[in-house]
């Protein structure tokens, strides 16, 4: 899988997603895409085993979302 990819061509759908030059019906498209790729991303790891280091890893990601959100306050 190249991930630089696939995370340019989310946050592309992103920047898309939130654009006032886009209408209703096409964010809602792109916003329809995104959930599709998110139910199927819960699905595959719902189902994928647990890794040593993966606690440390989902708790290195939360305290980066925590400390994002607090300095946008």
């Amino acid at each position: 899988m190249d991930y630089n990819a696939v995370h340019h061509q989310i946050c592309i759908s992103g920047v898309e997603l939130c654009s006032p030059r886009n209408d209703g019906f096409t964010t809602w498209e792109i916003k329809k895409d995104l959930y599709r790729l998110k139910f199927l991303l819960d699905e595959i790891l719902a189902d994928s085993p647990t890794y040593s280091g993966e606690h440390q890893f989902l708790e290195e990601h939360a305290k980066k979302k925590m400390w994002k959100t607090l300095n946008e306050v």
